[in-house]
């Protein structure tokens, strides 16, 4: 990956691929467990995240 000018917004690029990265390898009743932990108390609605590149292009089927 190319090296922009902007430390930060490398920074952020690199983490976001870390983040879909581990989306992958994490088993789903992982990432429910977490998203129950992230949604305490009980009365928040469970919200699971899926890390996303903006802009990317759709999947062909």
């Amino acid at each position: 990956m190319p090296t922009s000018k902007n430390p930060a917004k490398d920074s952020l690029r690199q983490e976001q691929k870390q983040q879909r990265r581990d989306d992958r390898e994490t088993p789903h009743d992982e990432q429910l467990h977490k998203a129950l932990e992230d949604t305490f108390p009980a009365s928040d609605p469970v919200a699971a995240q899926v890390a996303v590149k903006p802009g990317a292009p759709k999947k062909r089927q």
